[in-house]
């Protein structure tokens, strides 16, 4: 039985998160990468399995070369979905690792999963498939998922990298049901003359997948129960990680919800605050027009004399009153009939002191019983008395 060192690059790229394989196209490899790992380490105690992970920030040499079964559970269990997958520079990290073997008598092989479509051009694979052919590494190919569109590109690297029939690729059709590791178990990608797994491959299997066993309880029941815990494992792991991502997505729909309501209180807040801001720009305007005429009429009335301001200000004050006070008090309003004279109204509402009263208390500030607005008055009227005098002698 020949000596194997072998490094088993997985594809957990978002494209492996596809449901279309049973559970779904990652675990679906970690299955797979734990039966083969344990098949290969009880075949032979002294070979050595490795895990890489192509995908990510960068392709990540998970688990070196090891024979500890233990450890490779641990490896597979640790590694995430994450980014597009790296498939030249996967290889070249494999290819390294292998060539820093600890038992330089052990063959070489690669076991590469490919479960999304490739962005590598088909020249570059070609000349990494001929490295790979001068290094003596062989190389086995596991496609499905995208197997139609990866069939070129995977077949040429394979032509490249094949020596003596040591490479070969499993391509694996997309189909409800279907579990991958029961595809490999039945294949002939590992054969006898390979120095891989071969006829034995199926003994090993314990009824594959399907039932449950990567190894026959009879032969190894230690190894076969520390496989199925791992997988159990894996699984709740899978399960507890698609619930805190639909918790996630349900918390982020209600913070939208709050954002938005908060937003629309801001909003309608800020509305009230222009309105109530408009209210007093209007109410500060109103006061200066008033303080505005304010301190017109006073500084109209500096220039006159006494007489002259008393006149002014019981024209002002007509001019106030609406139609129904100065219809009670037995004054025409001078806009209803324009015809009229405006000083004959003035001069009849100075003669009439019950209404002269009322107009000086309206007045804020003025007193009727002051002396100077007694004796203005008092003159004015005079002189209106002269002027009728005068009127009724031109008439005569």
């Amino acid at each position: 039985m020949v000596l194997e060192a072998c490094v088993i690059l997985i594809d957990n790229s978002s494209h492996s998160r596809n449901g279309d394989f049973t559970p779904n196209r990652f675990l679906s490899q970690i299955d797979s990468i734990n039966f083969i790992a344990g098949t290969k380490i009880q075949q032979n105690r002294v070979n050595t399995v490795g895990i890489l992970s192509m995908s990510g920030r960068r392709p990540n040499l998970v688990l070196a070369p090891t024979n500890d079964v233990g450890q490779v559970l641990i490896a597979t269990n640790k590694i995430q979905i994450e980014g597009k997958m790296d498939l030249i520079s996967s290889i070249e990290i494999a290819q390294l690792s292998l060539k820093h073997r600890s038992n330089k008598e052990h063959a070489q092989r690669i076991v590469m999963f490919v479960a999304s479509p490739l962005e590598e051009k088909k020249e570059d694979l070609e000349k990494i498939g001929s490295q790979l052919r001068k290094a003596s590494i062989s190389l086995d190919i596991v496609s499905f998922g995208e197997t139609e569109r990866n069939e070129e590109k995977l077949s040429s690297l394979i032509d490249n990298a094949n020596s003596g029939d040591n490479c070969h690729l499993l391509s694996v059709p997309t189909s409800s049901g279907i579990i991958l590791a029961d595809q490999i178990q039945g294949s002939g990608i590992f054969s006898s003359s390979s120095g891989g797994m071969g006829g034995d491959f199926g003994s090993f299997g314990g009824g594959g997948y399907g039932g449950g066993g990567m190894v026959d309880p009879n032969v190894d029941p230690e190894l076969a129960m520390v496989l199925q815990m791992s997988l159990e494992e894996e699984r709740q792991r899978q399960s507890r990680l698609s619930k805190e991502n639909s918790g996630e997505s349900k918390n982020k729909n209600n913070e939208t919800e709050i954002n938005q309501q908060k937003r629309e209180e801001e909003g309608e807040k800020a509305m009230e605050l222009e309105e109530t801001e408009k209210g007093i720009q209007n109410i500060n305007k109103n006061e200066n027009n008033e303080q505005g005429d304010e301190t017109d009429m006073f500084s109209q009335l500096e220039g006159l004399t006494e007489e002259e301001q008393m006149e002014y200000i019981m024209k002002m004050s007509l001019q106030e009153m609406d139609s129904k006070e100065l219809e009670q008090l037995g004054i025409e309003n001078e806009e209803e009939d324009d015809e009229k004279e405006k000083n004959p109204e003035v001069q009849n509402a100075l003669q009439d002191e019950d209404l002269v009263d009322s107009i000086l208390l309206s007045l804020p500030g003025v007193d009727p019983e002051n002396e100077q607005i007694t004796e203005t008055i008092k003159n004015i009227k005079e002189e209106n008395n002269e002027e009728k005098e005068n009127d009724e002698k031109k008439e005569k």
